[in-house]
């Protein structure tokens, strides 16, 4: 994943947070799935971050997103796949031009 990919995924994800009718990507179910098991390993990476610090650090910022993903039920590396998937741009510009040989 880029540079340019992550800006990608981080804007989409504060827009979600500003729209979040127009940004929901995940069920119900996911959502409560998503949303229990966030919580879990935020919780168990926070209390085992001294012990085992990496471990307990990967744990936190995995639970973090996944509970993000629960409580917004938006899952930016999810739309980012189908972005990808469908091959759809992010913007469409479209330009006109009208050529008038009008000498009379």
């Amino acid at each position: 994943m880029t540079n340019e990919n992550l800006n990608t995924v981080i804007r989409n994800a504060t827009e979600a947070l500003k729209y979040p009718e127009l940004y929901q990507n995940v069920s119900a179910s996911e959502r409560w799935l998503s949303g229990a098991t966030g919580t879990f390993l935020l919780f168990k990476g926070i209390k085992n971050i001294f012990s085992h610090p990496v471990i307990g650090l990967t744990a936190a910022v995995a639970g973090a997103g996944l509970l993000y993903r629960g409580l917004t039920g938006y899952c930016p590396l999810k739309d980012y796949e189908e972005q990808a998937v469908a091959n759809v741009p992010d913007e469409v510009v479209i330009t006109e031009t009208y050529v008038v040989d009008d000498l009379a």
